[in-house]
This record gives C-alpha cells, sequence and structure tokens, in this order.
C-alpha cells in the first residue's frame, strides 16, 4: 500500500507540469493566506493603522514570511517582481535594484525598513540596500500615499518589516544559495530567542555575483554582460523586551548595516557612438540604522495604541565614471569622474490612534526628519591631439545641504454602516532646504526656502456580502527636489554637467481610484482601476546662456520643473484553489502612461502596457513531506521610450518576451528544520530585456536554495 500512495503522491507535483502549460498564471500577492483569510489578512501600510484587507480603501499587497522562504532571492526586489504594477529598475548596475510602481520613477517611491525612511539623493532613486534573510514581511501600497507618508509617496510606499526573536530561548539558523545565472552564492546564520520578557535576534549575509550570464546575441557575443559583478554584507541585531501587568508595551533597539560593491554594465556593443571606454565603478554603497521603538496596546478605552519610533541612519557612497571619446582618429577626450557623499538622517515619528467617538477610528500623528547631504566632486579632462602636448584640466568642489520636515496627520475611519466605511485623513507638512556650505563661488548666495503644503486623501470601502468588498478612493502625492537637484552638480556620463537649481518646487500628483475584492469558494480576486495625474515634473534644459545657475554653456544642462504625466490602468489578480492543492492563477497589470515635456508629448514612456504572470501552482505532500509547485509564464508587451536628442526625436524599442519557469520545493526533519528549493529560470532560454531601466534578462539557469535551523 505505501508503495501505492508514494506514486499517488508522484503524480500531483507531475501532473503541475502539464496543467501549467494552458493559458493561465502568476503567483498573486492575494492569496497568500489560507482558503478563507485573505480578505481579513491585516495590513498597515494602506492606513497606518492595523486594518484587515476587506476594510483597506488602497491598493495594497502583502508578501508573507512563508513567501519570502520559498524564494532564493537575492534582494527585496525580487521578492515583488510579481506584483501587479510594480517594475524592476537597476540602471544598469547589477546589485542596486530598485522598484517603479505604476510607472513612476523609482525617486516617487517610499522606501521604509519597520516604518523608517531611506532616503537617498540620487536621480535614479532609493536602492534597496536591505538584507532578505532579516525580513518577517513586505507590505505595499500603490498611488500616492503622501497623506500618512510624506514626501516621495507619488508612485506609492513598500514598507520592509525585520524579524524579532523566535519563540523559544535558543534557535539557530543557517542558510545558503547558489545561482548559476551569476555564478553566485549567498549564505547567512542567525540565532534569535526570546525568554522573560525579552527577544532577541542576530544575523550576518554575505553573497558574491559574477558577471551576469545572458543569451547570446543582442547585448553580448560571449553570452557574459561585462561589468555587473557585485557582492553585498549584512549585520542585523534585534533586542526586544515586553512589559507590563498586561504585556501590552512593547520596547525594541534594531541595528542594521549594508555594504555593497557594484559595477555599471556600458550598454549593448555600439551603443555609445564615439565612445572607446565607458565604466562606472560603486566601490561603495553603505548603510547603517539604529532605531528603537516603543509601542503601547489598549492603553485606555479611549487611546487604543501609542506609537513613537525615532533612528540615526547614514549612508556613504562614491561613485567612479571614466568616458574616453575619440573625436578624430588622432583627438581624444578623456573624462574621470568622482562623487563621494555621506547621507546623514536621524528622525522621530509619534502617532495615537484612538476610539473618540462611538463608529471612528482615529489615527493622529506628528513626524519629524533632518536629512543631511554632505558632496564632494572632482572632475579631471584630459585632451590629447588638440596641441603639441596634452592638457589636463581639473576641477572639485564641496557642498553641504539640508532638509528639515515638520508634519501633522490624522486619518479617521467612520463606520457608517456595517456594510460602509469612509476614510478620510489630513497632512499638513512644512519642509525647510537649505545649503549649509559650498566651495562654488557662484552658489554661495543661495537662501533656503519654505515649503508648506496641506495634503487630503479619500476613500470608501462598501461590502455588500460577506464576500465582496468594493472600494473608491481619492490620494494626493508630493516629492520635495533632491539637495542634488536643489544645490550640486554632477558631470557623470561624460554628458556634460547639469547643474543645480534652488528655485525648483516640489512634483505633484492627484490619483483617483476604484476597485472591488471577493474570496469565496476557493475563488479569490482583486481587480482595480486608476487614474493619476502629475505635474511640475524635475526635468533638465540645456543651458542657452550663462545664467546664476548655469556657470557654462555648451553641453551643460540645469534641472527645471517643467514635465508633466498621466498615467491610468487595470491591475488584476485571481486565484482559484481546486481540492486537489492545485491553484491555477494570472494576475498583472495593464498601463498607459504619457509624458508631456515643453516640445512634446508622448505614450513611449518605458512603461510595457500589460505585463504579468500566469501559471498553476502545487501545495500539498509528497512522501508525506510538505511539498509545493509552481510552472508560470512571465512576460510583457514591448516597450518603447521616446527622448529629444538635439533638435530631433529618437525612439527606441524593446520587443515582447515571456520565460517559462519552474520552481518547487519542500520541508522535512522534525519541524520541518530543513527545507529546501529550487528554481529553474527562463528554460527556453529567450534573450530579453523587460525595460531600458533594467539590465538584460539572465539566460537558462538555476537557483537552489536551503535553510536550517535548530
Amino acid at each position: 500500500m505505501r508503495g501505492i500512495s508514494m506514486a499517488r503522491d508522484w503524480r500531483r507535483p507531475l501532473a503541475v507540469l502539464l496543467l501549467s502549460t494552458s493559458p493561465l498564471a502568476l503567483q498573486p500577492a492575494l492569496a497568500q493566506e489560507a482558503a478563507g483569510t485573505w480578505l481579513d489578512t491585516v495590513t498597515v501600510v494602506g492606513t497606518r493603522t492595523e486594518t484587515a484587507v476587506r476594510d483597506n480603501p488602497r491598493s495594497v499587497a502583502v508578501i508573507t514570511k512563508e513567501d519570502i522562504e520559498k524564494r532564493s532571492a537575492d534582494s527585496i526586489a525580487e521578492l515583488l517582481r510579481d506584483v501587479p504594477g510594480i517594475d524592476i529598475a537597476d540602471e544598469s548596475v547589477a546589485g542596486m535594484k530598485r522598484l517603479r510602481i505604476r510607472g513612476e520613477s523609482s525617486r516617487r517611491v517610499t522606501i521604509l525598513v519597520d516604518g523608517q525612511e531611506i532616503t537617498d539623493h540620487s536621480t535614479y532613486g532609493t536602492p534597496l540596500l536591505v538584507d532578505p534573510a532579516t525580513v518577517e514581511r513586505i507590505e505595499v501600497v500603490k498611488g500616492p500615499s503622501s497623506v500618512l507618508y510624506g514626501a516621495k509617496a507619488i508612485g506609492g510606499v513598500v514598507n520592509i518589516i525585520t524579524k524579532k526573536g523566535a519563540d523559544k530561548p535558543v534557535e539557530v539558523e543557517g542558510g545558503g544559495s547558489y545561482y548559476s545565472g551569476s555564478g553566485g552564492w549567498q549564505s547567512w546564520a542567525a540565532v534569535s530567542g526570546s525568554k522573560d520578557g525579552f527577544d532577541y535576534r542576530l544575523s550576518a549575509t554575505a553573497d558574491r555575483h559574477g558577471d551576469r550570464r545572458v543569451p547570446k546575441g543582442r547585448y553580448s557575443a560571449t553570452g557574459k554582460l561585462d561589468d555587473t559583478a557585485f557582492n553585498n554584507k549584512n549585520l542585523y541585531a534585534h533586542l526586544g523586551y515586553r512589559f507590563g501587568e498586561a504585556d501590552n508595551h512593547y520596547l525594541a533597539l534594531k541595528y542594521e548595516q549594508h555594504f555593497l560593491e557594484s559595477e555599471g554594465w556600458p550598454g549593448p556593443p555600439g551603443s555609445l557612438a564615439g565612445v572607446e571606454r565607458f565604466k562606472i565603478d560603486l566601490p561603495q554603497r553603505d548603510r547603517r540604522k539604529v532605531g528603537l521603538y516603543y509601542d503601547g496596546d489598549d492603553i485606555s478605552d479611549i487611546v487604543r495604541k501609542v506609537h513613537v519610533d525615532l533612528y540615526y541612519q547614514t549612508i556613504d557612497r562614491l561613485f567612479e565614471n571614466q568616458v574616453s571619446v575619440r573625436m578624430t582618429p588622432t583627438r581624444t577626450v578623456d573624462v574621470i569622474s568622482t562623487s563621494d557623499d555621506r547621507i546623514t538622517d536621524y528622525g522621530v515619528n509619534a502617532q495615537v490612534d484612538l476610539s473618540l467617538l462611538e463608529g471612528h477610528q482615529t489615527i493622529v500623528g506628528a513626524q519629524y526628519l533632518s536629512d543631511n547631504l554632505v558632496t564632494g566632486k572632482t572632475s579631471t579632462t584630459t585632451m590629447t591631439g588638440f596641441g603639441p602636448f596634452p592638457t589636463t584640466t581639473k576641477s572639485s568642489s564641496r557642498d553641504k545641504a539640508h532638509i528639515d520636515t515638520v508634519s501633522l496627520y490624522a486619518q479617521d475611519e467612520w463606520s457608517l454602516t456595517d456594510a460602509v466605511k469612509l476614510t478620510t485623513g489630513l497632512r499638513l507638512n512644512h519642509t525647510r532646504t537649505g545649503l549649509d556650505e559650498t566651495t562654488v563661488a557662484a552658489r554661495a548666495g543661495f537662501e533656503g526656502t519654505d515649503d508648506t503644503r496641506l495634503l487630503s486623501s479619500l476613500g470608501l470601502t462598501f461590502e455588500p456580502t460577506d464576500s465582496l468588498v468594493l472600494r473608491a478612493g481619492y490620494s494626493e502625492g508630493y516629492i520635495s527636489p533632491t539637495l542634488l537637484q536643489l544645490f550640486s552638480s554632477t558631470t557623470a556620463g561624460g554628458q556634460g554637467t547639469i547643474y543645480g537649481n534652488p528655485d525648483l518646487t516640489a512634483e505633484l500628483a492627484r490619483n483617483f481610484e476604484v476597485g472591488a475584492r471577493y474570496e469565496d469558494a476557493g475563488l479569490a480576486l482583486d481587480v482595480g482601476a486608476f487614474y493619476t495625474k502629475a505635474k511640475d515634473y524635475i526635468t533638465t534644459t540645456p543651458c542657452v546662456t550663462v545664467t546664476a545657475y548655469c556657470l557654462t554653456t555648451g553641453t551643460s544642462s540645469l534641472y527645471v520643473n517643467a514635465d508633466s504625466a498621466t498615467t491610468y490602468g487595470l491591475e488584476f489578480l485571481a486565484e482559484y484553489e481546486l481540492a486537489s492543492g492545485f491553484s491555477p492563477y494570472v494576475g498583472g497589470s495593464w498601463i498607459r502612461r504619457e509624458l508631456e515635456y515643453a516640445s512634446y508629448s508622448t505614450f513611449n514612456s518605458d512603461t510595457p502596457a500589460l505585463s504579468g504572470r500566469i501559471g498553476v501552482k502545487y501545495e500539498g505532500e509528497l512522501w508525506e513531506k510538505p511539498f509545493w509547485a509552481d510552472l508560470f509564464l512571465r512576460g510583457s508587451t514591448g516597450s518603447r521610450q521616446t527622448y529629444l536628442d538635439g533638435a530631433s526625436l529618437v525612439t527606441e524599442t524593446l520587443p515582447g518576451w515571456g520565460t517559462l519557469n519552474l520552481a518547487f520545493g519542500g520541508s522535512y526533519g522534525e519541524d520541518n528544520r530543513l527545507s529546501l528549493s529550487v528554481s529553474f529560470n527562463n528554460i527556453l532560454d529567450k534573450e530579453y530585456r523587460p525595460t531600458f531601466g533594467e539590465l538584460p534578462g539572465v539566460r537558462r539557469s538555476i537557483e537552489v536554495s536551503a535553510r536550517v535551523k535548530f
């Protein structure tokens, strides 16, 4: 009889391969809990207070601990790749992945770790410098969210929640992964536990990746993507203490340290006309943070919860760029640029959850953030063949600037009836920017600026049945100019100097969306439509004449508020759980995004019109042990981008793509202490590049991951 049982157990996972060849696929973020519980899943990020998905007026997604443990992801971004409306961007720098939400650039997405913001004054946005091995859960809210989370939240907010201590006094964990697509590896170890009200966790991680392996063709003649190696090191510590007569007070101290070294891909062969050498190095991209947290629950009949957190964070980054251009057979121009920056942040947030009136759940809060930047830049230009001897010119600058932000925010959830909830929110935000020191005489007179804004949001949910929830909402977002855009200058890329402009104003966005969630009899659905209008986007314009801010002309340019965007689309997820343990699913997004510039407008915004994932997964047993499998197609339609090159419009095109992938794994031993997962990626070895903002995809590859705990 045992042989017959084993044969049946084999048929189920093998049947996944057969069923998944049908046109279905994408592991939805909605069906992450057991059947019948998704609508009751509690999230925080959408409303800044504990709210069930059914009552959340925003478009939210949750990546759970179980989801994370099934993946051999080398970054947080990979865990979020298949959330509808999210794209990954790395701007050709391997290991420095960022997120785009609903077509908005990564600079317009707020990244939080345990509710505390990671700032990054770069043109490209905030990279996800967080160790996946320390992450307990990830929550995402899509669309403008500045009422609750302040600046940068035009595209959305990602809150990365780190782990606490284990339930027993001592638990030791370890794990590792192998990535054939880069010849890379990752290893980590942790010890955690809890006793007498205390809980703790200590962990360390290291990884190293070589150059990315891609199919031979458009992007590489050798199958290797040059200058895409990177490595990371991480340290993490958590110490918590629960106290009080009802154990309703909790105090925690957390420490994070992340080290990154990376390189920059120069682009496809021949993409830089006339450029003989183009090299980008990022030998340092380090982040350190200390955070202190207090939570008090059920303080009184009126005060449901009190939360206070404060933190101190530094980011050190070193950027080096080498460009060699041959002007004629005998004339060359070599430029070496460096940027050595330190960002120092400290902030505090205090929030109180209240029950002031019957049928109302209210939160009020205050937030302060001091964001400081010290940047030193050098540029060395050597010209050969323009005279009898080579000539070298050098320039350097140092700037110190700050942004201080003070905010007051409030939100009220009003249960109009048992089926209808109205959520309203306001934020009063005051920002003060200033240039504290500079070595550039022309910038010495820059004065600080003040900006005060009142932002609002409105959400409505209607639950006609226990299985169906309808939602509608309006939200506002904004992002302040970065300190580099305001006060500094850059020569990276050899394309001339881009000067800062202290007259820049904040970018603004307004968003409308409607949606529906349904769960019953094994079927889970989440559909949402949105429309976002944004204005005052910061872009660059050529320096035609020498002004107070443009110190030179020629190929130089200046940051200005000139662009706008209109984005609308549809996001969808569906999963149906069969009694056999199989679940076909599909999810993705349809997005149209029009960029409006001073002299033209275009829908070619490097945003694929349709993207997603379709497949079938299995949850059950193999040889009487927990086993899961997932076979899916991932892909998108083609992507285009149009830009002004001199006086001409240029359009570049990427073809549509799709990859076939298989992942499976299981748990073994007492208390499932050993778990394994294997992923076969791009099984058909397709050449593809998702967007111009991301490196070309890895060729046919395998990822193997194992973890053990005692």
